[in-house]
């Protein structure tokens, strides 16, 4: 039993942290590089290397999990084609005018994906006790809208790639709503789906403003939005891994 806690402590820990720290690593080594689409040219493939390895950590995790961890692997999967999407890779771009839309689509897939996951922990009643978790849900909704108008949105983009990027953010503020609200009622383990979400919520943030918005392009356009995008995702899988572990040592 203590072998086995021990391979559990470090598959959920020593993974993500040689991910994220692989990270910063090529983020110093592309640093005299100030041209944002240039940075991307060189990361491209790196950037989807690390997307896949960040799938192979959800597999691993299904492997030694149960049923219920399979959600959570479909969203990791179309989180990385969103990935090849977004990275705007010359196939992509050839069969598609704006590649982002791709990615937009793909990523609330993965979004849904996520939200069948934490389904899957807790219904709604268990959840929606009371008016407080009804008010997280409605400001995490109504704010980022507000945001969206005043940062993100451009009329001079394409109206579909605006629409989408705009319910795509709307299911995701969801989500967060959701981790927060169980983290709310339940304390403990829930915490790393929270840390997850917001940092989720804080990568599309950085990336509406700057990618999506088309008018921004600071030096860092690419590498915060991925290393918050990373983090989010180990958080995630970990969380999920933990409560879903919990709750089924609980029943």
């Amino acid at each position: 039993m203590v072998i086995y806690s021990m391979v559990y402590y470090l598959i959920l820990t020593a993974i993500p942290f040689a991910i994220v720290s692989a990270f910063f690593i090529h983020w110093f080594t592309i640093s005299e590089e100030p041209n944002p689409k240039q940075r991307l040219e060189i990361s491209r493939g790196i950037y989807l290397g690390f997307s896949f390895q960040v799938l192979v950590f959800a597999w691993l995790l299904f492997q030694i999990g149960h049923a219920r961890f399979a959600f959570p692997l479909y969203a990791i999967a179309f989180s990385m084609l969103g990935d090849w999407f977004n990275l705007q890779f010359p196939l992509a771009k050839k069969y598609m005018k704006d590649p982002v839309l791709g990615g937009i689509f793909s990523f609330a897939v993965a979004q849904v994906f996520f939200i069948l996951s934490f389904r899957q922990l807790i219904s709604w009643n268990e959840l929606y006790t009371g008016i407080q978790p009804y008010l997280i849900t409605a400001v995490l909704l109504v704010l980022p809208a507000v945001i969206f108008y005043f940062r993100v949105y451009n009329p001079e983009r394409s109206k579909s790639v605006m629409a989408s990027a705009f319910v795509y953010g709307l299911i995701l503020c969801f989500f967060v709503s959701l981790c927060i609200n169980a983290y709310l009622l339940y304390g403990g383990v829930w915490m790393y789906l929270t840390i997850g979400a917001l940092f989720f919520l804080l990568s599309d943030a950085v990336m509406g403003e700057t990618t999506i918005n088309g008018t921004r392009h600071p030096k860092w356009e690419f590498q915060v939005p991925w290393i918050t995008y990373l983090i989010a995702q180990c958080f995630l899988l970990v969380g999920f891994f933990l409560v879903s572990h919990t709750r089924m040592l609980a029943h």
